[in-house]
């Protein structure tokens, strides 16, 4: 289980004998405490034996998962506090989990005071490791709080990755740059979904998006095709950006290539857009 014992361990500790009774207890929060201003031939020399345990954790035959799960957390906020390098400790935290499930408890804010802790130069390369590792079909709460808190530490915005994409929208909560995540919105598979009227009308009404981007990428996400809930959710952007017939006229050969497109809802679109734009212009003339 993740707890804290009603004693506390105030000292740091160097030494494995001290730091593995706690890791095996599961007691994230005391093995935060005892890693805290450690240097960093102390944290070598304690990764290793830390790496072996947890291998034989996993790999020992008689050992199952019921049994090395409630150490989960504690192994994980050890492996934030030790191992040496941005890409070991992403590997690890996702490995490892952010949350024992037969207690509920989760350990991000463990993890982000350890690696506070470090001050190490790489913080910032491990947010965007872990953003890269959001699921793009599904929302983790944990790992994208750990992504946010991570990046508030840093004061560097993180990349905006399929997951933050699709966090963004399943929650309405930007983790990056509104604009950073609105360009990559049209390369995210299954964010089409769930976009509603309502969220179409913010898209469009949001000052820090630009329009021509948001209507070309439109475009190229129905021209690029999917599943109709993705289409539908796209199509209800375009009404709601509602181009005019200059801007049609501009993106006539983007709109010219949907008019084959397979989904017959797509190609009306299309077809109705190209003949409005040609109406108005030739009321022009």
């Amino acid at each position: 289980m993740c707890y804290s014992r009603r004693y506390s361990y105030r000292d740091p500790v160097s030494d494995w004998v001290t730091l593995h009774p706690l890791v095996d207890a599961g007691d994230a929060a005391n093995v935060v405490r005892v890693l805290r201003h450690l240097d960093a031939g102390q944290r070598k020399s304690l990764a290793e034996p830390l790496r072996g345990y947890e291998k034989s954790l996993r790999t020992a035959d008689f050992v199952s998962k019921r049994f090395w799960a409630p150490r989960l957390c504690a192994l994980t906020v050890a492996g934030a506090a030790l191992l040496p390098g941005a890409s070991s400790v992403a590997v690890w935290i996702a490995r490892n989990g952010l949350r024992e499930d037969e207690t509920d408890t989760d350990v991000v804010d463990f993890v982000v005071e350890a690696l506070r802790d470090r001050r190490v130069g790489w913080l910032g390369d491990l947010v965007d490791r872990l953003a890269l590792r959001l699921p793009a079909d599904r929302l983790d709460p944990d790992l994208r709080r750990l992504v946010a808190e991570l990046a508030a530490v840093t004061g560097i915005a993180p990349l905006a990755t399929d997951g933050l994409v699709y966090s963004w929208i399943a929650t309405g909560h930007p983790d990056t740059g509104r604009a950073a995540l609105a360009r990559r919105l049209f390369e995210v598979d299954g964010v089409g979904a769930l976009l509603t009227t309502d969220w179409a009308a913010r898209l469009t009404g949001d000052p820090q998006l630009d329009r021509t981007m948001l209507l070309e990428g439109c475009l190229f996400r129905l021209r690029r095709g999917g599943k109709t809930a993705d289409i539908n959710g796209f199509l209800l952007l375009h009404k709601a950006l509602a181009p005019t017939v200059d801007e049609v006229a501009m993106l006539a050969g983007d709109y010219a290539a949907l008019l084959s497109n397979s989904h017959s809802t797509v190609a009306a679109v299309a077809r109705h857009e190209l003949m409005r734009s040609r109406s108005g212009q030739a009321a022009r003339s």
